[in-house]
C-alpha cells in the first residue's frame, strides 16, 4: 500500500514542527525518516499513523485514499516504539497474541488460527523456542522483536517505527538492522523507519527522507543523498567532512564532484569526506603542502589528522590499513594531499 502526504504542517503554540510537508512512499517501500532531533521526523509519523492530527489543510493517504479523518483504530497500522512497550506480565506467545485477542468478537480468530499465527510471527523472528519466556527474560533485542511480531500479529496495512533500536548498544543495532531488511525483503510491507541514525538509515531504507527544521531537505536513495547531497545541511549531517571556504579557482587541487555547479570565481563552500583526501609523499602539480599532526588507528581505517602548511587549516584524511602501511607516515612528516569527491555550494546558505 502506498502512503502520501501532502502539504502537512503542525503547530504546537508558537512552534510550527512541520511546514508544507509532501512525501509519498510507494508500495513495498522501506523509508527512513532521518533527522536531528526536533527536525519533525517523530511527528511527521504520528501524524501518518492518526496518533496525532495535522493543521487543516493538510493530507494523508493510504492508496490514494484520503484517510485524514479516519481513526487511529481503522486505519490498520503496526506501531513499534523505541520502548518496546510489552506487558510484564504476559509471555512472549500472550504478548503477541494480545491484538488478535482483543479484537471484536465477529473478527476475532479462533484459538487455533491465533496459536498458528503466533507461532508463524515468532519463526519469523527467530524467536520460535522463547514462547513462554516473560519480557523480563530476554534481552533488548529479543524484545524488539518480540514487540514487532506483536505489530505483525493483527496484518496491518503499513508498519511504522519509531526509533525501534535507540536503546539498544551498537552492536546489537547492527545484527538488528540487518535482520530487519532481510525481514523486510521477507513480508515487503510498506515500511516507514524513523531514526538518527545516518548509519541505520544507510543500511536499511531503499530512499531516505533527511529532514531539518519541520521539512524535508532531500529525499532520495541512500547512494543519492551521501555521494549526492543537495545542500550543505544534508552534506553535514550524512557523516565526517572538511570545509573549506574561499572562491573557486579555475586551477584547484579539488576534484570537484559533477553536481557542484558553483560558477568559477564565486564565494564558495566545499566538502570532502576524510575518505576523499589523498596522501602522496610526492608534489604530483597542485597538490597542497601539509604536515602530519596525529595519526589514530581504528580498527581497519587509520584517522590521519594534517594541517595545511600555506594557512594552517586542519585536514582529517582516513586511509586504509594498507596504505597507511604503505606510506609510512609519522608524525611530523611533510606530505601533499589531493582532494577527491569534492561538492561546492555558493556561500549564501544558511543552515
Amino acid at each position: 500500500m502506498s502512503i502520501e502526504v501532502r502539504k502537512i504542517s503542525k503547530t504546537y503554540s508558537a512552534f510550527q514542527a512541520l511546514k508544507d510537508v509532501n512525501l509519498k512512499v510507494e508500495s513495498g517501500e522501506l523509508v527512513a525518516l532521518l533527522g536531528p532531533s526536533g527536525s519533525g521526523k517523530t511527528t511527521l509519523l504520528r501524524i501518518i499513523a492518526g496518533i496525532e492530527a495535522a493543521d487543516l489543510g493538510g493530507e494523508v493517504l493510504f492508496d490514494d485514499v484520503d484517510v485524514s479523518d479516519t481513526d487511529l483504530g481503522k486505519r490498520r497500522i503496526g506501531f513499534v516504539f523505541q520502548s518496546y512497550a510489552l506487558f510484564k506480565q504476559m509471555s512472549v506467545f500472550e504478548n503477541i497474541a494480545f491484538g488478535l485477542r482483543a479484537k471484536p468478537w465477529r473478527e476475532r480468530p479462533s484459538n487455533a488460527q491465533i496459536k498458528a499465527k503466533v507461532e508463524e510471527l515468532l519463526s519469523l523472528v527467530q524467536l520460535s523456542n522463547f514462547a513462554q519466556r516473560y519480557p523480563s527474560q530476554l534481552s533488548g533485542g529479543q524484545r524488539q522483536r518480540v514487540a514487532l511480531a506483536r505489530a505483525l500479529a493483527v496484518e496491518p496495512r503499513v508498519l511504522l517505527l519509531d526509533e525501534p533500536f535507540g536503546a539498544l548498544d551498537a552492536t546489537v543495532r547492527r545484527e538488528l538492522r540487518r535482520w530487519l531488511r532481510k525481514l523486510h525483503n521477507t513480508i515487503k510491507i510498506t515500511t516507514i523507519l524513523v531514526t538518527h541514525d545516518q548509519e541505520e538509515a544507510l543500511e536499511v531504507a531503499d530512499r531516505i527522507a533527511v529532514m531539518n527544521g519541520g521539512h524535508i531537505e532531500q529525499f532520495d536513495s541512500p547512494e543519492a543523498v551521501y555521494e549526492r547531497p543537495a545542500n550543505p545541511f544534508v552534506f553535514r549531517f550524512l557523516g565526517n567532512y572538511n570545509l573549506f571556504h574561499g572562491r573557486l579557482a579555475a586551477r584547484t587541487p579539488v576534484e570537484a564532484a559533477p553536481e557542484s555547479v558553483v560558477a568559477q570565481g564565486e564565494k564558495a563552500v566545499t566538502f570532502v569526506r576524510p575518505h576523499d583526501v589523498e596522501i602522496s609523499r610526492a608534489n604530483g602539480g597542485g597538490s597542497i603542502a601539509a604536515k602530519v599532526t596525529h595519526v589514530g588507528f581504528a580498527g581497519a581505517a587509520v584517522n590521519v589528522e594534517l594541517v595545511r602548511l600555506d594557512d594552517q587549516q586542519l585536514i582529517d584524511a582516513e586511509l586504509s590499513t594498507q596504505t597507511y602501511r604503505d606510506l609510512a607516515l609519522k608524525v611530523e612528516d611533510q606530505v601533499f594531499v589531493r582532494l577527491r569527491n569534492a561538492h561546492s555550494f555558493a556561500d549564501d546558505y544558511t543552515i
